[in-house]
């Protein structure tokens, strides 16, 4: 009968697998500390950056169901399409030109999408757990949601600093738990 990685190596189910993606796993860990110390040292730009990109993103979009709701006006959602449009662009309008209004409903969704990944890595974690190294994993889905339980909590927050430090916080973590569960499966290779 023939051996698979894992069982010729002597290690646990999926170590081979890790060590076999390792250095993608590596990367990927490096750029998400990368990227969540860019967050951490410059939160307001991370933030307003955010939040003026959605600001004209949803303008734009607007502007397209306004323009598709005239090209079909025999459609029966005509004056449907044209209130979502209207409604779209005014409130990327809104967005754009006030950031800081919008940093505070943009840390909202954050805050929620932060919680989540939290659970999901979590999930991860758990699945993964008979693996050495997974603890961080476990770690930052903690870290996860108490960053988006914190950005939560702290709405309305007197500054546009906090969702770009939490955030990177965050990252850091994410990238951290990679770059840990690869390296125990290589001690456990060793």
């Amino acid at each position: 009968m023939a051996k698979t990685l894992s069982q010729s190596t002597g290690d646990l189910p999926g170590h081979g697998l890790v060590r076999a993606l390792s250095g993608k796993m590596i990367a990927l860990g490096i750029i998400l500390i990368i990227c969540g110390g860019v967050a951490i040292a410059s939160p307001a730009i991370s933030t307003m950056a955010v939040t003026l990109f959605l600001g004209l993103v949803l303008a734009v979009g607007g502007i397209v169901k306004i323009v598709q709701s005239f090209l079909m006006k025999e459609w029966g959602g005509f004056v449907w399409q044209l209130l979502v449009g209207m409604i779209e662009l005014l409130g990327g309008l809104l967005v754009y030109f006030n950031p800081m209004k919008g940093a505070v409903a943009i840390a909202i969704v954050i805050a929620l999408v932060l919680m989540a990944e939290g659970l999901a890595q979590l999930g991860l974690a758990f699945r993964m757990r008979a693996r050495r190294g997974v603890v961080w994993m476990f770690l930052s889905g903690i870290v996860s949601i108490v960053v988006g339980a914190a950005l939560a909590l702290r709405l309305p927050y007197d500054g546009v600093y906090a969702p770009g430090t939490l955030v990177g916080i965050s990252l850091v973590f994410a990238g951290w738990a990679y770059i840990a569960i690869v390296l125990a499966a290589r001690r456990a290779a060793a």
